[in-house]
């Protein structure tokens, strides 16, 4: 996860995937930043199959409605215009809570199915699997698809046996990061050693601290003369697992759609201590 966008949290989550992967471990790699999905531009990748997310949205009869009004009133959301002789309802603001539809005097309000993105699997080496996220454009709300594609993502790494599922969340605070964060394990907060990357990661942190999963940072483009990250993590007793330094070939190499892992000792050596940290918790240490 992290705070803002543009920090290297694709870069860490591809990173980290494919360096256990060509180690011989199974890997599922996630992209749950389900508005702009990313991750995907970085693998040599094979469709496996692609599915259409559905939410389930009031459609409004007309000729069973007995006009009461109720259904605006039990609308959180202020998805439902309840006027004299007519309803109107805002699919945008829908968030199929199927309070209308349940709660109708006369059930002139059903649900019934609306596309709002896909689902792709992909395949990518012996090792390494890949999901993402793809939001139709014009869809206003992220999270649900955030929702669907990280509980396939899930069901197919118990049922594959993986070892690793790793997700790559949206970055932010909103509710399509807190879905990506709810059913992971740990927490790997990327950042950036600036004023602005500490103030949106503090953010992001305290998110995270309220779940009670464990967490800890990544300094990605790291460089001297900004200490606020290293201040920070002391002060919240939060580890700081690794640091990358920056280099301008790997932005270089970035830039053009490839991240070659193996290249770069000091990438090499940060996913290591990554996966050492997460290695630690899973087998009920205190890292």
């Amino acid at each position: 996860m992290s705070g803002k966008g543009g920090v290297g949290k694709t870069t860490v989550a591809v990173s980290f995937a494919t360096h256990m992967a060509r180690g011989g471990e199974n890997v599922l790699l996630a992209d749950l930043d389900v508005e702009e999905p990313n991750a995907g531009l970085f693998l040599q990748k094979q469709l496996k199959d692609s599915v259409d997310a559905v939410v389930y949205r009031p459609q409004w009869k007309e000729d069973i409605c007995t006009f009461c009004g109720k259904c605006q009133g039990f609308c959180a959301f202020n998805a439902i215009a309840a006027l004299p002789n007519y309803v109107i309802v805002f699919p945008e603001l829908c968030h199929s809570c199927y309070a209308c539809s349940e709660l109708c005097p006369a059930s002139a309000l059903p649900m019934a199915p609306a596309k709002i993105g896909q689902i792709q699997r992909y395949s990518v080496s012996e090792h390494l699997r890949f999901i993402e996220g793809r939001l139709d454009i014009g869809q206003e709300i992220a999270s649900t698809l955030v929702r669907q594609t990280r509980d396939r993502a899930l069901q197919e790494a118990q049922a594959a046996g993986m070892q690793w599922l790793v997700f790559d969340a949206a970055p932010g605070t909103a509710c399509a990061s807190r879905e990506a964060m709810i059913k992971s394990d740990a927490v790997v907060l990327v950042t950036e050693p600036t004023p602005f990357g500490l103030h949106d990661m503090s953010l992001a942190f305290k998110m995270v601290r309220a779940s009670g999963k464990p967490c800890a940072i990544v300094i990605n483009k790291d460089s001297p003369g900004y200490a606020g990250i290293e201040q920070f993590a002391r002060e919240q007793k939060v580890p700081i697992i690794a640091q990358i330094p920056y280099n301008a070939k790997f932005a270089q190499s970035y830039s053009i759609g490839s991240i070659p892992v193996g290249a770069f000792p000091a990438l090499e050596k940060a996913l290591s201590r990554i996966a050492g940290w997460l290695s630690e918790l899973s087998a009920g240490g205190q890292p």
